[in-house]
């Protein structure tokens, strides 16, 4: 069996691909021990003949192409055709550093891990160190578990941040769910049945902030497609209540701290309606928000959304 399988979806990114799929190759395991997946997504460019080019010559590279099914499914593809122990995704724009696999194998390996966090570092197209937004992670480097992480409330949420049990993802089904926002949804799902995981405080994922990318054309509808992946999230909670309403708990609560932070914001960096939004999540029914300590703004975001939208405006303008 490989050790481990690198997922690439592709679309569109024919000028990319190549540094993408040689910084996978540029690794310190030998080309029998791994395997990158490329999975070509109905490009309408010269994505698939660039990854054809780039495969040349390397037995461990493997380049698949389909009819056009969004990143969700692209990623699920290669997941089933994986034959590493352990899988890893990684964005076609994005890159990762040289020489880091084997120490991730090996602390896979040694700490009998079903999931391993990994740092993530911003880089412009001058390839050019940026700040990265996150909600940081609070965690120690000692093996822990995944409900751990979720207790806390302070993890990536980015898929690509985490090296994974290929027998974890597939004893829980564990497979992405076809809708925008697909990472904050799995994430946490993934969080809850890893029984043993660790934080390694090394850059290994390099993340190109592209002006032309979905975060760089940010749309307000980004937001309502938030709170229908957020959706997902307490009806997963739903099915494992019974047998275990402590995790059920924790599921809501993240669900809360995330829309109330992406109403904030969306108010404060001006990025949509956050009416409308909160009057999609009550459409969705993931209202009222569940919170670990109730202050008078939770009151207000549960209650009183107008008041909650116009107080962060004027805390907003107080600044």
């Amino acid at each position: 069996m490989k050790k481990v399988s690198i997922i690439i979806p592709l679309y569109n990114l024919e000028k990319l691909i190549g540094k993408c799929i040689a910084s996978a190759l540029a690794q310190d395991l030998s080309p029998e021990e791994y395997e990158i997946l490329v999975i070509d997504d109905g490009s309408t460019d010269g994505s698939l003949a660039a990854a054809e080019k780039a495969a040349q010559g390397h037995p461990n590279v493997h380049v698949y192409t389909k009819p056009n099914e969004g990143l969700s499914r692209t990623r699920n593809y290669g997941t089933d055709r994986a034959a590493g122990r352990y899988v890893m995704y990684l964005d076609a724009d994005d890159y990762l550093e040289p020489n880091v696999l084997g120490r991730l194998v090996e602390t896979m390996e040694c700490g009998g891990l079903d999931m391993l966090c990994f740092e993530i570092a911003g880089i412009d197209e001058n390839g050019n160190d940026v700040p990265l937004w996150s909600d940081g992670i609070s965690a120690g480097s000692d093996v822990q578990r995944g409900v751990d992480f979720l207790q806390r409330d302070r993890f990536l949420p980015m898929v690509y941040a985490y090296l994974y049990s290929r027998e974890m993802l597939d004893a829980n089904s564990l497979r992405m769910t076809p809708i925008w926002h697909e990472d904050e949804e799995f994430t946490p799902r993934a969080l809850y049945y890893a029984r043993r995981i660790q934080y390694l405080p090394v850059r290994v994922y390099n993340y190109l902030q592209r002006s032309d990318s979905f975060m760089g054309n940010y749309k307000p509808q980004s937001r309502l497609d938030l709170v229908r992946a957020m959706k997902s999230l307490p009806c997963f909670a739903s099915r494992i209540g019974a047998e275990d309403p402590s995790g059920a708990r924790l599921m809501r609560l993240h669900v809360g701290k995330t829309m109330s932070l992406a109403c904030k914001q969306t108010v404060v960096r001006q990025l949509g309606n956050a009416r409308e939004m909160l009057r999609e999540a009550r459409r969705q029914g993931i209202m009222p928000l569940e919170f670990r300590r109730r202050d008078f703004r939770h009151f207000l975001i549960n209650r009183l959304p107008g008041l909650y939208v116009l107080y962060y405006k004027l805390h907003k303008k107080r600044k």
